[in-house]
């Protein structure tokens, strides 16, 4: 029986939520930076040793805090669920690791709860299905970190980001019908990233081989069938969200070249494509969509909002490049340049909100 309808979140645990999730997000950017060189501090002190897990800020502190924010906002239920996600970047923040990875497990395993809601309160589709799944692979990565396996962990945190924003597209597309052959062609794509799970453990190296070749297709696949190939034309920010959306689609595919060929290990340059170039183009594109979802703030549209996602993809380029030739001053350089292009577009979406 269909559950009578929550009223919707209290809006100051929303705006809880969200200031923790960006509290994470700066911790990550700061620890970014102090491992490219463009900020210095004492190394020895256990608040900079903390900042240098930046990765784990940045994937299981903001991202997993925003995305299931979002669920909670839509299904009106299960808010703690990213309030204790970025409260557990606090703790890490504080050193106080092994308790910000318990709960991180536990958090996860609220958001594998909510999809499960979902499925049994409102429908169950395919694209709820792939997302549930990206929550499945949210989890492996909390238990992988918790357990000190930084490859399968960082792996977990990626399958997460992309089958999350690869179902919410995959919603979007049943308003235009695919071919047979294409919806199949997802299908596959989606259970290869399973084995890619799965292969992990016991073959590591060809499960990494797998899991970028299927990035590579899934990005081929995108840029041929999403709707913003049809929409980038278009006024306001449906046009803004389409621009970004496809310049995504690029990086990923430029990440699985590079992880192909020899550049997906730790730190590696293939990494930083799929999450500064994919992941964050699908943050500029969205978050003005998000916004009066989550805030109940409505930006007016702008072309200047672009920009960051200009910055960013110049910076992430010279960062490419300065990693293959080693070149540690343009490390720092392209580290203050993605710092900047956050920086621009949380000033630009603030101008925005303010009425013209």
């Amino acid at each position: 029986m269909r559950p009578a309808q929550s009223p919707p979140l209290a809006r100051h645990w929303l705006l809880l939520a969200l200031l923790l999730a960006l509290l994470n997000l700066l911790a990550g950017l700061f620890g970014g930076l102090l491992r490219l060189g463009s900020l210095h501090a004492d190394l020895g002190d256990p608040g900079a040793q903390a900042l240098l897990g930046h990765g784990a800020f940045m994937m299981a502190g903001f991202f997993a805090s925003l995305i299931s924010l979002e669920r909670a906002v839509a299904l009106r239920r299960g808010l703690w669920v990213p309030l204790g996600s970025g409260a557990a970047g606090l703790l890490a923040a504080l050193g106080l690791w092994p308790w910000a990875a318990g709960l991180w497990v536990l958090t996860a395993l609220g958001l594998c709860g909510l999809y499960l809601w979902a499925a049994r309160y409102r429908a169950l589709s395919l694209p709820l299905a792939v997302e549930a799944s990206a929550a499945l692979a949210l989890l492996w990565a909390a238990l992988e970190f918790a357990l000190g396996a930084a490859t399968q962990a960082r792996w977990g945190w990626s399958l997460f980001l992309v089958l999350t924003i690869v179902g919410e597209r995959r919603e979007l597309m049943r308003l235009r019908p695919l071919p047979s052959w294409a919806a199949r062609a997802f299908l596959i794509a989606w259970g290869l990233l399973a084995g890619v799970a799965l292969l992990m453990g016991p073959l590591p190296e060809l499960a990494a081989r797998l899991g970028w070749a299927v990035l590579g297709l899934l990005a081929l696949w995108l840029l041929r069938f999403d709707l913003a190939r049809l929409q980038w034309r278009m006024p306001g920010w449906a046009g803004h969200t389409a621009i970004c959306l496809l310049l995504g689609y690029v990086w990923l595919l430029a990440a699985a070249a590079a992880g192909l060929a020899g550049q997906g290990q730790a730190g590696g340059v293939a990494w930083h494509l799929l999450w500064l170039g994919f992941v964050f183009a699908m943050v500029f594109g969205h978050a003005p969509l998000m916004l009066p979802a989550l805030a109940g703030l409505r930006p007016r549209h702008s072309r200047w909002a672009l920009l960051p996602l200009g910055l960013m993809g110049a910076s992430l380029l010279l960062r490419s490049l300065a990693a293959l030739a080693g070149l540690p001053a343009w490390l720092a350089l392209a580290g203050t340049g993605h710092a900047l292009a956050l920086l621009l577009f949380g000033l630009i979406m603030a101008w925005l909100l303010r009425p013209a």
